[in-house]
């Protein structure tokens, strides 16, 4: 139990998105990564979400619960 602590939130995996993988586009001039559902049929990212480091990845996935 956290008294003070942040608590954790988990959303649903989007139903559009259910057989998705998660996956990270990482900018080869900038280095800023941006990290979603990756489609394989048009190969976009959907629910895409800036990421600034690999910390901010894995709350993603934990916030999909993946």
């Amino acid at each position: 139990m956290h008294i003070f602590g942040k608590k954790e939130i988990r959303l649903p995996v989007p139903e559009s998105c259910k057989d998705f993988e998660i996956e990270v586009d990482k900018s080869i001039c900038t280095g800023e990564m941006t990290v979603g559902f990756r489609d394989p049929a048009s190969g976009k990212l959907k629910f895409a979400e800036l990421a600034r480091s690999e910390d901010e990845v894995e709350a993603f996935k934990k916030k999909y619960g993946r």
